[in-house]
């Protein structure tokens, strides 16, 4: 797994897991958290929840 692929540094949540989460259904942040579990580590998003955001706008 590539470092630069990783969206979630908390739980080491990748970006292809973002993109499959949103193709598979997810439009929001709290989608996202629950398919995948990014935004669920010690930080609770404060790193990750810009870049998911963009990566569900491009992937939507």
């Amino acid at each position: 797994m590539s470092k630069e692929n990783i969206v979630c540094l908390c739980n080491y949540i990748t970006e292809e897991d973002i993109i499959e989460a949103v193709k598979n259904g997810a439009s929001n942040l709290e989608d996202v958290k629950a398919r995948t579990g990014a935004r669920s580590g010690i930080c609770k998003g404060g790193r990750c929840s810009y870049r998911i955001k963009h990566i569900i706008e491009d992937y939507r």
